[in-house]
């Protein structure tokens, strides 16, 4: 692999790869909110790495945490990494380039550490990848002391084994403290054999080190760690950091806003869920503090929605006062909010039914399982009338579609307990059109995994065969009814063995990899073939992975300590065999699950505060909401912007999220459209191709009152990212023509590398285009071919030479009326470039036609 410094590296990619890859935002870097810090005054450089696309990888809340916290931190710098797409990937293995940091393009193993977060077991093959595409042996064994300490956590972590091998330490639990102790141990031990390093690492509290446990195999053939306890670490929420400067992305995410974090664990005691058992105790922040956060979070984003998140949002205590005063702080941002995580009971209904942002087009529910029986075994205490009040009163109010959630393959599940999901959902698709007459119902159905650390960590996945079978008994039951979605029966078994492994997996891991498996969360890149090919070349049947585990037998991933004992799991898996539910501990009595012997301030602060919430619940008076005032549009103000360096590589829908939310950073009062989910009222000129700069792009912003343009744009200027700044801005008519539709010519300059075409030649190809009187030219759409006249769409095209010995192609095209010309159109039949890398510049906009053209702003002061 090539060495290579950052700068050289990222005039590399903006300049030749970028641009010919997909989405090119993923990996710009200059996002608002993103953290750039000189790196010659740091001691100790981070890069936190997600191992999946950008796309799902922003929005996670623990990597924005950890972020926050290392870079406010003096001489810490914390960078951003994300798996790289495949078309990314291939260029970069082709070159010989690094896999690199977002911020400031630094290669990877350039850091001292890079710190995964393990969000899902599908996602270990990217993982390998990425460090493969840095340049840093796979397995631990093989680095140096120049190489980058690697570290992991998060959910996955729980059972750390499968990647023992490759990962250098595990953080287990809460990462707010431990991160800031992992780095001043890096910070103090920098120069020091790795070796050593470790060793540091392994002395801080909730820290694993796989290289310094001894291993002893079973009879049965598994691997166990031998060697000291690992408690996880656990921190109070209210005062814990949390990060309200967001990272804001250019491209669109799977979930695009503010996550508020309002409580965290649950002591619902659902036996299949780890993070149930994980989290424990609850802990919450308070109003006043959640209050605190939304506004400056809103303030620093501009974000249109925000999430009261947690595992059970309708279990905080003061629940209906943080919906209030979350609606009343919100609604002058005209920002709606959403509860991600719903109960099945009628008052969940009235906490959304607060919400009044909220569309009325879906809600969903998870009863996990369709009979009494069954629930009581996972210990979910709802019945079936619950399930039909809730869903009825749903539609009622006016919603039209209902998700409902469950799983196949649950210990003791019979073939009654599958037919019942399908009778139940029927029944509920039925009751529900009493109340709405288009009435829906979506099903989800995974098949349950046995996780490490729950009371169903001793029990038996269902096999392959037995999920496709249920899976076929769901979909014969169900057609014609009700939409039946399932999850991939080939991932849910290979997440199953990775779940539960030991050592020995990481061996059939990484010869997936070398067989070319990666990006296998996606269903498009996933071949289970590949997989069992590598488990047969490292000699292991993953059959094994899903049995039935005896009690007596130690586990793989024991020598961690998450506070909930492993006779309490055993206590509850007893339980579950008699059919007996376990009450949350927050209502109910201690029921001796670990917790309290560990963490008693904790859970004395949890059960005060659902004793005082229960009480002030019952006293809560609902307060009117508030109403978004509609006002009547009083001022158009149009912009005219630059659009250079990396934020060329935006697209146009990009374009327009950065200004609309810059604007509401700004508290722009911005006049919105009506409906459901009013939008902002912006209009933009034409689209602006991926890759080409600009100094003419144009918005027009409506606003429901007057300011002065240029102090306005003074104000948005400061809140636009690094290559996008207004340079005009003026009044124009509240009833202008729309500037996309009034646009009819644009003219742009070309930069020719010389290696391409010389000035000469330029010149007389350039006459000879002009010469002919058409130049027909098939451009293909998604619709099929296109056949244009290139010549009629070319109102002046002239060539000069440059300094450098390139060749400047100026040109005005036509635009509008489907006669739009592209640059590379002209610039392809003129010289063939290939791959050559062409830099575009818009130079204006015209409006008018034939021999009126006048630009849409002429000329006037620029904004200081």
């Amino acid at each position: 692999m090539n060495s290579i410094t950052a700068s050289e590296l990222s005039r590399i990619l903006e300049d030749e790869i970028l641009p010919r890859v997909e989405k090119p935002s993923r990996y710009l870097g200059c996002e608002v909110n993103a953290t750039r810090k000189d790196a010659a005054t740091d001691d100790v450089r981070i890069a936190l790495a997600f191992p999946d696309l950008y796309d799902l990888g922003l929005p996670n809340l623990g990597l924005l945490i950890l972020y926050d916290i290392l870079n406010r931190r003096e001489g810490v710098q914390a960078e951003r990494v994300y798996a790289p797409g495949l078309d990314l990937e291939a260029i970069l293995r082709e070159r010989r380039l690094p896999l690199f940091s977002l911020e400031s393009r630094t290669p990877l193993a350039q850091f001292d550490c890079i710190g995964f977060t393990l969000q899902y077991e599908l996602c270990y093959t990217n993982l390998l990848n990425m460090l493969d595409l840095a340049g840093i042996p796979l397995q631990s064994s093989q680095r140096e002391d120049r190489h980058p300490i690697i570290l992991a956590g998060g959910p996955c972590a729980l059972n750390p084994e499968p990647l023992a091998d490759f990962i250098d330490a595990f953080a287990i639990g809460d990462g707010e403290e431990v991160i800031v102790e992992i780095a001043e141990a890096l910070r103090a031990t920098k120069g020091v054999p790795r070796a050593e390093r470790l060793r540091r690492l392994a002395e801080i509290e909730g820290v694993y080190v796989p290289a310094l446990y001894e291993t002893r195999t079973l009879p049965d053939g598994t691997v166990l760690p031998v060697g000291p306890k690992v408690r996880k670490r656990v921190v109070a929420l209210e005062g814990a950091p949390f990060p309200t400067e967001y990272v804001v992305p250019f491209t669109q995410q799977v979930h695009d806003r503010v996550s508020l974090e309002v409580l965290r664990g649950c002591t619902q005691g659902c036996r299949f869920c780890q993070a149930g058992m994980m989290n424990r105790p609850v802990r919450e922040r308070s109003l006043k503090t959640l209050r605190e956060l939304q506004e400056a979070a809103l303030r620093a984003t501009g974000y249109e929605e925000i999430a009261l998140a947690s595992l059970s949002t309708c279990d905080y205590s003061r629940v209906r006062a943080l919906v209030a005063q979350t609606v009343e702080a919100a609604t002058p941002w005209g920002t709606a909010i959403s509860l991600p995580s719903l109960r099945l009971d009628s008052f969940s209904v009235d906490l959304v039914e607060m919400v009044q942002s909220v569309r009325k087009s879906g809600l969903t529910f998870a009863p996990e399982a369709a009979t009494p029986r069954l629930r009581a075994v996972i210990n979910k205490g709802i019945t079936d009338e619950d399930l039909l009040e809730t869903t009825g009163e749903v539609f009622l109010r006016g919603w039209e579609v209902v998700k409902l959630y469950f799983m196949i393959g649950l210990p003791t599940e019979t073939e009654e307990d599958v037919a019942a999901i399908a009778e139940l959902s029927r029944r509920v698709l039925a009751h529900g059109r009493r109340f709405r007459r288009n009435a829906r119902i979506n099903l989800g159905v995974s098949t349950f995994v046995p996780r490490p650390h729950t009371p169903f960590q001793w029990e038996r996945q269902i096999s392959l065969a037995e999920t496709q079978a249920k899976q076929r008994i769901l979909a014969e039951r169900l057609r014609g009814s009700v939409k039946f979605g399932r999850h991939d029966a080939f991932a849910s078994y290979l997440e199953g063995v990775f779940a539960r492994g030991d050592r020995r997996v990481g061996a059939a891991l990484l010869e997936a990899w070398r067989r070319g498996a990666r990006m296998d969360a996606w269903s498009e890149h996933f071949d289970f073939a590949r997989w069992q090919e590598a488990f047969a070349a490292v000699g292991l049947n993953p059959d094994d992975y899903l049995r039935e585990r005896d009690p007596a037998t130690p586990l793989p991933w024991e020598h961690l300590d998450i506070l909930v004992t492993r006779d309490y799991l055993l206590a509850e898996r007893q339980r579950s065999r008699l059919e007996q539910l376990t009450l949350d501990c927050r209502r109910d009595r201690c029921h001796q699950c670990g917790v309290l012997e560990h963490t008693p301030h904790l859970c004395a602060e949890m059960r005060k505060n659902s004793r005082e919430g229960a009480q002030e619940e019952r006293e809560w008076t609902p307060l009117p909401l508030p109403d978004r005032p509609a006002l009547d549009p009083a001022q158009r103000i149009r912009f005219r912007f630059a659009k250079e360096a990396r934020a060329r590589l935006l697209s146009h829908l990009e374009t327009v999220g950065v200004w609309t939310r810059a604007l509401r950073r700004a508290r722009a009062p911005l006049a919105y459209s009506q409906g459901y989910h009013p939008q902002p009222k912006l209009a933009f000129g034409t689209a602006l191709a991926v890759g080409v700069e600009s100094t003419a792009e144009y918005v027009d912003v409506v606003l429901n009152e007057r300011l002065d343009p240029v102090a306005f744009a003074q104000r948005i200027n400061a809140l636009l990212p690094d290559g996008i700044r207004v340079l005009e801005a003026r009044e124009v008519p509240l009833r202008a023509p729309s500037l996309s539709a009034a646009i009819r010519a644009v003219r742009y300059e070309v930069t020719v590398p010389r290696e391409v075409v010389d000035g000469r030649v330029a010149h007389e190809r350039v006459e000879s285009f002009l010469a002919r009187k058409e130049y027909p030219i098939t451009r293909e759409r998604p619709k099929g071919p296109q056949q244009i006249d290139l010549r009629a769409g070319v109102l002046e095209l002239s060539a000069r030479p440059a300094p450098d010995g390139s060749v400047l192609l100026e040109m005005l095209l036509r635009e509008g009326n489907g006669a739009s010309i592209r640059p590379a159109d002209l610039v392809a039949v003129l010289f063939s470039p290939g791959q050559a890398p062409l830099r575009v510049r818009k130079l204006e906009s015209y409006l008018g036609d034939g021999d009126r053209l006048e630009p849409v702003m002429p000329r006037e002061e620029s904004v200081p």
